[in-house]
C-alpha cells in the first residue's frame, strides 16, 4: 500500500532543508543562510582563513596553486583580510559556488598603502572555472557620502551573467569606503553564481575607493 503521507513527508523534507535559521547548521542549502546574507549575520558561520598582506600580494594571476589556496575563502565561514595593499595583489578567490553557501570576509587591515587594484576573483580557485557573479546591482549597507557613485551593476544578463572580477581600488589616504571592520558577504542562489553585498565601515569620510568589474 502506498504511503498516504508521502506527499506530506516530501514537503516536510523540503521545509527542513530551508529552515535552518539560528540552528547553526550550515550544511544545508537553506533559507537561513540567505537571510543571514541579507541581514549581515555572522553567528552561524564557522572560523575561516586569514589572508595576510603577503598572501594577497602572492595571489596574483601568476600565483601557484598553493598561493591561490591561501587566498581562497572557506565556504560557510567568516574569513578575514589583513592586507594593507603594500603592492599589487588580490583581495581573495571564491570557492566553487554551491547552492545555499554563505561566506563572509571581514577587512581587518588598513587597505590604503597604495592605489593598486585588488580584485575579488570568482575564477582561479580549484573547481571554480564556471563561477560568475550573478547579474545584480551591488548591495550596500552604509551611510552618506560613502555610497555616492558606488551603485555598480554586474555585466551580462540574468540568464547569462559574465562578471568574474569585482575590483576595489583604494586611495592612498585615510578616506576609503572599506575601512577595518567592513564585511563583504557572498551567497550562492544558484550553482556557479555568487551574489555580493558590502557592509561598509568607512575610514574617515569614506569618499575614496572605487569599484569596477571585469
Amino acid at each position: 500500500m502506498a504511503n498516504p503521507l508521502y506527499g506530506q513527508n516530501k514537503s516536510d523534507d523540503k521545509l527542513d532543508n530551508l529552515k535552518s535559521v539560528g540552528d547553526g547548521d550550515t550544511s544545508v542549502n537553506s533559507l537561513g543562510n540567505y537571510l543571514d546574507f541579507l541581514g549581515g549575520y555572522q553567528g552561524n558561520l564557522s572560523a575561516g582563513i586569514d589572508i595576510s598582506d603577503a598572501e594577497a600580494v602572492a595571489g596574483l594571476a601568476t600565483a601557484t596553486a598553493s598561493e591561490i589556496l591561501a587566498c581562497t575563502l572557506l565556504p560557510n565561514a567568516l574569513n578575514t583580510f589583513a592586507g594593507i595593499n603594500s603592492a599589487a595583489g588580490t583581495m581573495c578567490y571564491l570557492p566553487p559556488a554551491v547552492l545555499g553557501t554563505h561566506i563572509a570576509m571581514e577587512i581587518t587591515g588598513e587597505v590604503d598603502d597604495a592605489t593598486d587594484p585588488l580584485p575579488i576573483k570568482c575564477v582561479g580557485a580549484l573547481g571554480s572555472a564556471d563561477n560568475v557573479f550573478a547579474k545584480q546591482s551591488l548591495m550596500w549597507n552604509g551611510t552618506g557620502a560613502t555610497l555616492a557613485g558606488r551603485h555598480l551593476e554586474t555585466a551580462g544578463t540574468a540568464a547569462a551573467p559574465t562578471t568574474v572580477n569585482i575590483i576595489y581600488t583604494p586611495a592612498a589616504a585615510a578616506t576609503n569606503i572599506l575601512g577595518p571592520g567592513s564585511v563583504i558577504h557572498f551567497y550562492c542562489p544558484k550553482a556557479t553564481q555568487w551574489l555580493v553585498r558590502f557592509d561598509a565601515v568607512a575610514k574617515g569620510t569614506g569618499v575614496t575607493g572605487l569599484f569596477t568589474i571585469s
